[in-house]
């Protein structure tokens, strides 16, 4: 089994022979790092793509080489699992469930839910999207002062009210929403008491088992005992909460922690992510104002610089897995359940794969700046891809066409997680 993980042959010349160095040394805390990633994960890329990280809060294995996270790590392979976790903790009270699964229980799972992220699916969203994303540009417009922070105005309402109207919640609540999922992120990053969540758990259950418990009673009051598919959208609202109650996986229902694990990973996974792809589009579109006047001259090329985003920003700057028996990278052995982070930052900006791979271009051919990995890869690629790249193109169209003048006003500041990477304060203006 280590074997299947070992790397694989590299051709001589073209591609980079793998190395590690002990010479070179990296530090994803470093405050430098965390201020400004980039660099330092394309250079750890380029100088040592297979690192040892030794750090006082963590210890991982880091791999940054575009292919081998591509073909030899989430290309459905058996050594790392999904499991304990995506971050360098072990999450093991609440490992082995739900989407925290490995295949093949995770590709049945997922494949109920992708029902809700087809392309017809997007056409059913695509409306309330626009009217979202219509709403907030035309708050923008009639605000006196034609100026404010872009995170809080735009950035985080439209994909926290899209997650709302996903899930068939009060659009009202989308604050609420934003600050549970930011709260249950810091949690799986900062606190290594597996515990410590219980408090805002106990907080947020209600709220989803109050939404589930509703479309319950409604498939009672209908003399339904049996859902199926044909009731979701019929009998039961069109949303995903719905679709889960409606789902099967290994021939039985979802349990109620099950459904209750669909609302938080769609609470946690669709907001942050998401937000930070609108504000790092927009800050590097300003910083450049050629950018944006490129791309006003040019609309088209709207979901270009989306994509453009997601490979040079990838909100979340890298992933992380588990594995399941010692195995073998690059010579060095590594114990059953070490934790290997895979580093999107540094994969897509892989030379190999990329022209001028550090620069920030909204005219690379759609078919090659796809290739990025900021949704992942095979088995565990991102379920909500679909609906991010909607919001951020739709977002950022009426952007362009509403808001030409728009512009940075002052200095930028971070989100507070060394692993998602996207602005907290981005001062703009727009008269």
């Amino acid at each position: 089994m280590s074997g299947a993980a070992q790397a694989r042959p590299r051709d001589e010349g073209a591609e980079r022979q793998l190395k590690t160095r002990a010479d070179h040394v990296f530090d994803p805390l470093d405050p430098e790092t965390v201020r400004n990633p980039g660099p330092a994960y394309s250079e750890l890329a380029a100088k040592c793509p297979f690192y040892h990280y030794q750090g006082d809060e963590y210890q991982f294995y880091v791999t940054s080489d575009y292919k081998e996270i591509r073909d030899k790590i989430l290309s459905d392979n058996p050594v790392w699992s999904f499991k304990w976790g995506d971050g360098p903790i072990d999450w093991a009270e609440f490992s082995d469930f739900g989407i925290l699964t490995d295949p093949p229980f995770h590709l049945e799972y997922i494949a109920a839910l992708r029902k809700g992220m087809t392309p017809s699916r997007m056409k059913y969203y695509r409306p309330e999207v626009e009217a979202i994303a219509e709403e907030l540009v035309s708050g923008l417009e009639a605000r006196a002062d034609k100026s404010g922070n872009f995170h809080d105005l735009f950035a985080l309402p439209l994909p926290a009210r899209t997650m709302c109207f996903m899930l068939g919640a009060d659009q009202a609540m989308y604050a609420d929403y934003k600050r549970w999922a930011d709260e249950l992120q810091s949690l799986l990053f900062n606190d290594k008491n597996p515990a410590a969540e219980q408090s805002l758990i106990a907080e947020i259950m209600p709220h989803f088992m109050g939404l589930i418990e509703a479309r319950k009673q409604m498939l009672a009051d209908a003399g339904i005992d049996d859902p199926t598919l044909e009731h979701w959208g019929t009998v039961l609202p069109p949303d995903y909460i719905s679709l889960a109650l409606v789902s099967r996986v290994e021939g039985r229902r979802f349990n109620d922690m099950e459904l209750f694990q669909v609302c938080t990973a769609f609470l946690t996974g669709g907001q942050e992510t998401t937000t930070s792809l609108l504000t790092n589009v927009i800050w590097r579109l300003l910083e450049t104002p050629a950018l944006w006047e490129q791309l006003k001259a040019n609309p088209d090329l709207v979901e270009n610089a989306i994509e453009e985003s997601l490979r040079f920003d990838p909100p979340i700057n890298s992933h992380f897995r588990t594995s399941l028996c010692p195995v073998t990278m690059h010579g060095t052995e590594l114990p059953e359940r070490s934790k290997l982070m895979f580093s999107m930052m540094g994969a897509n900006r892989d030379p190999d794969i990329f022209d001028e791979p550090d620069m920030f271009r909204i005219d690379r051919p759609l078919n090659q700046v796809k290739r990025h990995l900021s949704f992942g890869y095979g088995v565990h690629f991102c379920l909500g891809a679909p609906i991010a790249r909607l919001e951020a193109q739709i977002g950022l169209r009426k952007l362009v066409e509403r808001l030409p003048k728009l512009r940075l006003t002052g200095e930028t500041e971070r989100i507070d997680s060394w692993m998602y990477w996207g602005r907290r304060q981005l001062p703009v203006a727009w008269g």
